[in-house]
């Protein structure tokens, strides 16, 4: 038992390959199991917990917390046996939070007869143990300190880690539906572990034991589940397959036709899925592994509760641990230092990946736009350039984007609105006035040609930013090319319509105040 800070206590079980490794400098591969607890309201706790253990009355300590820990711990013993698991060549770390009350760090016990024990976070675990494996440096001076590791227990390079959840209250809604998994990979950032750890993972759950008498209804693939590569529900893909089944009965399409467009539906909406979790999450607790250039992912496991046995444990458990080994078998045939694989990647499902070469054109005719606008302002449209007013007007949001990350990063609070209160009166006061032009006799419209000038830089800013945004993360840089070409290069007033908003008064405050909550609402300090 390690107790990392005063929040975090987890325990660590060590498991030492039979046969040593065939290089000095060994590899490790952490598995990460626990409960994903909800906050819960008053007086919930004793009657979830009495009705998710009404199977384990008579089992004590971790091992009969759940019929997953219990099936991780037939998983360890059998690890640890040199016969039954010579083929491990890989140390093998199995972490899991520990309840923070009622517990006895002196004695290093823990009062089970408590039936509403609060439990550590995964993604506080996973953070806490890799800053302790590191040696309790997070790299962050505001992080709290962390205890760090013996150095017997941290001596390996951490390769893999795997983050098995458990999500208590999914399970409780879903009684008598069918067990969902749900395979994760997603990281904060758009990061993304090796596409090839995904995909040992999911045909992990494929595979079946040798001999007849195994029965596939007992297991978890073969036993009528849903995988899924996103954290979201059915109720994105019930919509979008609605869509498409109503457009299928509008266009009289029959049925090898409707089942390729059911088929394409739901991969549609299994990518939306993916793509919407790396930009907007939720986070998921291996994240931090990511960060540290360790391949990891979180499989989350919804098994509804039956009606077994006192004594035994749910066969989609049993199943669950022995797929796990399977995965640990196959990671174990592998040297990370010389594999190489797909870090760049989307998943329509578990089972299908759209690699980097293919969805890059897409993403290219997106940002083409802001191409052609900077191009035909440069050649066209602007007679002159306005480099006193663009260098203002970028020297000044430079300023004020430093000036507000500073603040929000020792005081915790943002200011933007004020902040770009203050841009907006810069800009006002550094548009010079319109002059007639001596030689021709003709009005010059300076704030035109300002405006001009302006977005023409944006356009070149934007192109500069996208470009290697699409080539290294996808996810992140399509929707915010998505978002940003209509601003800067399709939704532009003509001349004549500028001149018809700027005399109206009405329509030119409205434009103000569109311009200043848009703003607000893309600042990367909200």
């Amino acid at each position: 038992r390690h107790e990392a800070t005063g929040d975090v206590v987890f325990d660590v079980a060590r498991i030492m390959p039979a046969m040593g490794p065939m290089i000095d400098s060994a590899e490790a591969i952490v598995i990460v199991v626990g409960e994903e607890q909800h906050q819960q309201q008053p007086g919930e706790c004793q009657a979830v917990d009495g009705e998710r253990n009404n199977n384990n009355q008579q089992k004590d300590g971790w091992y009969g917390s759940s019929d997953l820990n219990a099936s991780i711990l037939h998983m360890i013993q059998k690890l640890g046996n040199s016969k039954d698991a010579p083929w491990l060549t890989k140390i093998v770390y199995i972490v899991s939070p520990t309840t923070l009350n009622n517990v006895d760090h002196k004695n290093a016990t823990v009062d089970t007869s408590s039936s509403c024990q609060q439990q550590t976070n995964l993604t506080a675990v996973v953070d806490t143990f890799i800053t302790s494996y590191l040696g309790g440096d997070g790299g962050d001076a505001s992080s709290k300190h962390v205890n760090p590791l013996p150095p017997e227990f941290s001596f390996p390079m951490i390769r893999s880690l795997l983050v098995l959840s458990d999500v208590v209250e999914e399970q409780q809604m879903t009684k008598q539906g069918n067990t969902q998994v749900r395979i994760l990979p997603q990281g904060t950032g758009g990061a993304l572990p090796n596409l090839d750890l995904v995909f040992a993972t999911y045909y992990s759950f494929q595979t079946h034991p040798s001999g007849g008498r195994y029965d596939q209804s007992q297991s978890i693939y073969y036993g009528d589940s849903e995988f899924r590569a996103h954290p979201f529900g059915t109720e994105l893909e019930n919509r979008v397959e609605g869509f498409f089944t109503r457009l299928g009965s509008m266009l009289e399409l029959d049925k090898s036709s409707l089942a390729s467009l059911q088929s394409y539906a739901s991969d549609l909406s299994g990518w939306i899925g993916f793509v919407a979790a790396l930009v907007i999450g939720p986070v998921q607790p291996h994240s931090f592994a990511l960060k540290h250039g360790i391949d990891a992912l979180t499989i989350e496991v919804h098994v509804p509760t039956t009606s077994v046995g006192a004594s035994a444990i749910h066969p989609h458990y049993a199943d669950l641990s022995r797929c796990i080994e399977h995965l640990l078998r196959s990671i174990s045939n592998l040297h990370e230092r010389l594999h190489h694989s797909v870090a760049q990647y989307t998943m329509p499902s578990p089972s299908k990946f759209v690699s980097h070469g293919e969805y890059i054109y897409p993403a290219i005719l997106v940002s083409l736009p802001m191409v052609v606008r900077a191009a035909s302002l440069a050649l066209r449209d602007m007679t002159s350039f306005q480099f006193v007013f663009v260098g203002t007007v970028v020297g000044t949001v430079l300023l004020v984007s430093c000036v507000n990350a500073y603040t929000a990063f020792t005081t915790g609070r943002s200011f933007i609105g004020v902040m770009m209160m203050v841009v907006a009166w810069v800009v006002h006061r550094s548009i010079p006035q319109s002059r007639q032009e001596i030689e021709t006799g003709v009005d010059f419209d300076t704030t035109n040609e300002c405006r001009k000038s302006l977005r023409f830089v944006a356009c070149l800013i934007g192109i500069y930013l996208h470009v290697p945004l699409l080539l290294a993360n996808y996810s992140l840089g399509f929707p915010s090319a998505v978002f940003w070409t209509p601003l800067l290069a399709i939704f532009v007033l003509s001349d004549r319509l500028a001149a018809m908003c700027s005399k109206n008064i009405v329509l030119k405050t409205i434009m103000a105040i569109a311009k200043m909550l848009l703003l607000v609402a893309i600042s990367p300090s909200t």
